[in-house]
């Protein structure tokens, strides 16, 4: 059974093994979820073979996949090499992860009244992604990136060495984070943490 836990500005819902095989089998065979969540367009999965990204296209009602354009960089998506996976957006994060005994994960989801005088609002960050070059032109929508390093990924974005300009890294991941609050020393750390967008920075 499903549990509910209530955080400060959040409610986390605990996905069993057969909750998160369903949200694979959406991701991986396009399988339609008997109750699907809306406004979540992206997708990020660790594999054993490296890391892939995704996004959601609503004409399409499928995940379109940064392994399709770019194979030998990102790998397909399966139950046999998944180590970790992010569905987000705006509004809910579906986070699954291995187990021993298959998988587990959490359905993170905000509230939509929050007190901005309460000190445990949610507070939200953005860090820089990987990537101050354009490696090769998008490919239905992704975008091969790196670095002077060699390091690279592709990404579900449309990006041109316009982008780049000066040496620029213009890509953006935006996060959220949940706080709590000691009841006996008022210390206020961080409980959660969920990813919301993927973007460009000018």
């Amino acid at each position: 059974m499903n549990q509910q836990e209530k955080l400060e500005g959040c409610t986390i819902e605990t996905l069993d093994n057969e909750k998160c095989r369903a949200y694979l089998n959406w991701v991986i065979d396009g399988v339609v979820l008997s109750k699907s969540l809306k406004n979540i367009p992206w997708l990020l999965a660790h594999c054993h073979d490296g890391v892939t990204w995704g996004r959601f296209d609503n004409v399409l009602k499928d995940w379109l996949l940064s392994s399709t354009p770019f194979p030998i960089l990102c790998p397909r998506i399966s139950e046999s090499n998944l180590l970790e996976i992010r569905l987000f957006g705006s509004v809910h994060e579906i986070l699954i992860w291995r187990t021993e005994n298959g998988f587990s994960g959490r359905c993170l989801s905000d509230k939509q009244e929050l007190d901005n005088n309460d000190p445990c609002r949610p507070d939200d960050e953005t860090r820089i992604l990987l990537g101050d070059r354009v490696l090769e032109p998008s490919k239905n929508g992704f975008t091969r990136v790196g670095t002077a390093r060699g390091l690279q990924q592709a990404l579900p974005l449309e990006c041109t060495d316009k982008d780049f300009t000066g040496d620029h890294w213009p890509l953006r991941l935006k996060m959220r984070h949940y706080f709590e609050q000691d009841d006996e020393t008022g210390a206020v750390r961080v409980n959660a943490s969920r990813l919301v967008n993927i973007f460009k920075e000018n």
